[in-house]
């Protein structure tokens, strides 16, 4: 994977593109975002002398049916490359495609992993325009069959090359680049202490959260200044290479209710529970610990997180989280804020990913999972 980073890098796209003797291409993009962050007029001079077919008609959370229909278009088009501009749901896009292109009869299979991707051999380019998903940095895509999320995953699938500019974020609302910086500091946080984390994932989780914590408050709260917006994609670039090798962990895993059931976007739905986990994970017995690594090493882990936050005392945990939301205006709390009963809460307690708790290195009592959705008066 080759990565072309900063501000106006988006302008090398045409030798990219010309480096892949590719004259037939697939753009992948988003709505009205292609647009507004000044993307669509760069690739139309950029692919001016290429035949280039456009998709851009699927929902956030990218569906199968709708990822098929991509694939019949780019099957149409006899297409050479793929382009994928845009968050992370335009990135998975255009990687479901290059997954079922040489399969598309087994799409379902595919994507529940029961048969394994053939490799198309159609090399992949993968531009984000938010500072968040990092999916440009992951041989993973998120795919839903119905109303069931699966990971579909294959080293093919990692981009052949990746842009991160700046500059393509800066349209964004507050809300949107709030959610998104919230997804990087989950997925830095969460793929420091994950039970599949490695010295390498270590040492891209720790930079990433530093350059985070560095610039998440400006970024969110500034509407101009490139040089912020290009040290947030790094940030969420860095953590997807992290999250690529350890995966996400227990606040990930039951976010995706909150966002099934409730609407709540993804990276706001995931501080929805991460504060009282990492109170969890910075406070648990041995008892609980489920990574073979000892209690030890999630200490080592919990010290250098809260060492990187500038959270001098387990007790300043909580205040610091709601602190930090409120500067980028984001409101959490399960029950005040979002308003979900406490039925609906217990029913949320029990929707998890399997997959990504097994990741979690603690084992979460009935008495913890009280805390985290406020299911007793004893919160």
């Amino acid at each position: 994977m080759t990565t072309y980073s900063g501000i106006g890098e988006l302008n090398k796209l045409g030798d990219i593109v010309t480096s892949y003797s590719a004259h037939r291409v697939l753009v992948v993009t988003g709505g009205k975002s292609f647009q507004a962050c000044g993307a669509k007029a760069i690739l139309s001079e950029c692919l001016k002398d290429h035949h280039v077919t456009y998709f851009s008609d699927f929902e956030v959370n990218p569906r199968l049916i709708d990822a098929q229909r991509g694939v019949k278009l780019a099957i149409e088009n006899t297409i050479e490359l793929i382009i994928s501009i845009g968050g992370g749901s335009v990135l998975d896009m255009g990687k479901l495609i290059k997954a079922l292109y040489s399969n598309p009869s087994e799409a379902v299979n595919l994507a529940k992993g029961t048969i394994s991707v053939t490799d198309p051999n159609i090399p992949l380019v993968t531009i984000p325009t938010t500072a968040g998903s990092g999916s440009e940095s992951t041989h993973f895509a998120v795919v839903y069959v119905g109303d069931q999320k699966y990971s579909l995953a294959n080293n093919c699938l990692l981009p052949n090359d990746v842009i991160l500019d700046g500059n393509l974020t800066l349209s964004a609302t507050k809300y949107q680049k709030a959610c998104n910086v919230l997804d990087a500091l989950s997925q830095s946080i969460e793929s420091a202490w994950a039970v599949g984390s490695t010295s390498e994932s270590l040492l891209m989780s720790y930079e990433a959260l530093e350059l985070c914590v560095k610039n998440f408050s400006e970024y969110v709260n500034s509407t101009d200044n490139p040089i912020v917006a290009q040290a947030m994609i790094r940030a969420s670039s860095l953590a997807g290479q992290a999250i690529n090798i350890t995966k996400t962990t227990a606040a990930h895993a039951w976010s995706y209710g909150l966002t099934k059931k409730h609407g709540v976007p993804h990276g706001h739905a995931v501080w929805v529970t991460l504060p009282a986990i990492f109170k969890i994970h910075a406070t648990s017995h041995s008892d609980v610990i489920s990574d073979p690594r000892g209690s030890k090493n999630l200490a080592t882990v919990m010290a250098r997180l809260m060492g990187i936050l500038n959270i001098s005392a387990k007790k300043d945990i909580e205040r610091y989280f709601d602190d930090m939301l409120t500067v980028i205006g984001i409101k959490a709390d399960i029950e005040t804020d979002l308003g979900i009963s406490i039925k609906e809460r217990a029913a949320l307690s029990c929707e998890v990913n399997h997959e990504r708790m097994g990741n979690n290195p603690v084992i979460f009592s009935k008495s913890h999972i009280n805390k985290i959705f406020k299911l007793s008066l004893t919160n």
